[in-house]
């Protein structure tokens, strides 16, 4: 989506600015000896109002996926955002303390309360829900296919392929609702305040935020109250003492543009937290006396290059006692979650981006079309309910460049995924000499491809070795240890337990058809079971990993 802000000076808005007091006086101004850069003073004894600029601010935000897969820069993330309307009434000059309340929390008896804040717990915590969710997944599966079996349906039918993707769905969405708790701490609990939980998501605390950027407007009673606010909320939630927080004003430089005021301040914090660099106020010559009560604010007048900025909190205000509140995080927080093949495959793409942005950027210039007016809807009239009413509804590129909707680019059915149809098919394909067909279903997420002895124990270095050369580690591995599973399935044997190394069964790669060889143990039982062979299949759907084996007598 794209979110932003714009104004305008207008004759009837500035008078009425003025009669508030709430703007500062030129002509006062000029008599006291100060150019016109100097008449915003944020934060100083001497402020008397702010000045009024004009302009635009806006910013594109989309998911973390759909930023990675797309190859977008990201220049931050928004990990929190809070608004407040705690007070109805005239307007005046000076922010509402609702803000106040994403500090909101009380403390608790209990020593272990917020166990959840420690990340090691909660990856702890989603690691073992997501092997539940995959042994559910593998033996939902299980039951079905005996089910279908016992009933005499072809597993290829399309009724027994759609339950086989409900099932994965369903999966699915048991993961999502996993990451939603222990991942983004979704949820309710008043010991931990909102701002607190959005923190400790990335695994920081409240002595984490390096900068926060003010509203700033350079009236008295704004930076008075906004001061307050931040200095209360730092000390609610035990930011240490000595860790002050430096303050950005950016409006001694850039006037309030009113509307588009977050949208720029958003901008600098972005450009601040990327840099390290904190822009000092180079107008605040003599910082107001009632602001050195904040313990835990600074307020520089000249630009600090720090060692790296990891999160920074932004306020900004309106009349009526409104205000808004958004945390943003250094992208490196993001991209440290990437593995070395995705974030290669994102980095590639970025810069092919970078260049074509580039390129269509001057080209607009060139041909003066920057703005681009659309003059109809992406859809015809006959289309327009069907797109409204259709949830996999997508625009595609026309030949004007532009996206559109077509009525053969609207689906009438949720597609099945082929992985599911081809594994489906693969355990109906059994011949004549069959000893045994194994099926395994795992969640990728579930296998834990970062674990150095899991690896060690269960895959040889010929596996690992596919596996790293693949595009995604992670989902190749998973269904190299889903094949595992599944000839182990086929194979008839009682377990030895889950801790059992399953290194003496191999998967092997022959010009991208699986196959099966095994060692030790694996090959004695298949030896004794009078099994000659092995034909394998192995797939993927989102966020699964599907095998089939059939042994063979």
């Amino acid at each position: 989506m794209i979110a932003g802000g714009f104004d305008d000076f207008s004759e009837e808005g500035s008078y009425e600015f003025a009669n508030m007091k709430a703007t500062s006086n030129t002509e006062t101004e000029l008599a006291s000896g100060r150019e016109p850069n100097e008449m915003s003073r944020p934060t100083t004894s001497t402020r008397a109002g702010f000045m009024e600029s004009q302009g635009c601010g806006a910013s594109i935000l989309m998911s973390a996926s759909t930023a990675i897969k797309m190859g977008c820069p990201i220049y931050g993330i928004v990990a929190y955002t809070a608004t407040a309307t705690d007070k109805a009434g005239r307007s005046v000059p000076a922010p509402g303390k609702g803000v106040v309340s994403t500090a909101r929390q009380l403390p608790s008896s209990n020593r272990n309360a917020n166990i959840t804040l420690d990340i090691s717990y909660r990856r702890r915590q989603l690691e073992f829900r997501r092997k539940q969710i995959s042994e559910w997944l593998d033996h939902e599966t299980e039951l079905f296919k005996a089910e279908v079996e016992d009933a005499g349906q072809d597993m290829a039918d399309a009724s027994v392929v759609s339950k086989l993707a409900t099932l994965q769905s369903e999966a699915h969405r048991q993961e999502k609702e996993a990451m939603a708790t222990y991942g983004m701490l979704a949820g309710h609990d008043p010991t931990i305040a909102p701002l607190r939980r959005a923190l400790a998501v990335w695994g920081l605390t409240i002595d984490d935020i390096g900068v926060a950027s003010f509203h700033g407007t350079s009236t008295v009673a704004n930076d008075k109250n906004e001061s307050g606010a931040f200095n209360r909320q730092f000390q609610h939630l035990g930011r240490s003492k000595g860790n002050a927080c430096p303050v950005i004003a950016q409006k001694w430089l850039t006037g309030h543009p009113k509307g588009g005021a977050a949208a720029w301040m958003l901008n600098g914090m972005t450009q601040s937290i990327l840099s390290g660099l904190i822009p000092g106020n180079r107008n605040n010559d003599n910082l107001g006396p009632e602001l050195q009560a904040f313990e835990l604010l600074v307020y520089p007048s000249r630009s600090i290059q720090t060692d790296g900025i990891k999160a920074g909190l932004l306020k900004s205000f309106g009349f009526g006692q409104v205000g808004g509140e958004c945390l943003i995080l250094h992208p490196d927080h993001l991209i440290a979650c990437l593995d070395s093949p995705s974030y290669s495959a994102y980095s590639s793409q970025r810069a092919d981006r970078a260049l074509g942005a580039y390129s269509k950027f001057n080209d607009m210039f060139v041909s003066r079309n920057l703005i681009q007016l659309k003059e109809a809807p992406p859809y015809t009239i006959e289309l327009e309910q069907e797109v409204l009413l259709n949830p996999l509804a997508r625009a595609s590129q026309d030949a004007t460049g532009s996206y559109s909707f077509t009525a053969k680019s609207l689906p009438s059915a949720v597609p099945i995924s082929q992985s599911v149809a081809s594994a489906a098919a693969a355990i109906a394909s059994k011949a004549a000499n069959v000893f045994a067909v194994g099926t395994d279903v795992e969640l990728i997420s579930s296998v834990p491809s970062t674990n150095e002895n899991f690896l060690e124990r269960n895959f040889t270095e010929s596996e690992l070795s596919y596996c790293k050369a693949a595009s995604d580690f992670a989902a190749s591995l998973a269904g190299r240890w889903s094949a595992k599973e599944a000839v182990f399935k086929a194979l008839k044997t009682s377990s030895r337990g889950g801790g059992a190394a399953m290194k003496d069964i191999e998967v092997t790669s022959n010009n991208g058809i699986p196959g099966v060889v095994l060692h030790g143990q694996a090959e004695t039982v298949a030896k004794e079971h009078g099994i000659t062979g092995f034909e394998l299949s192995i797939s993927h759907a989102e966020g699964v990993a599907i095998s089939v084996c059939v042994a063979k007598k």
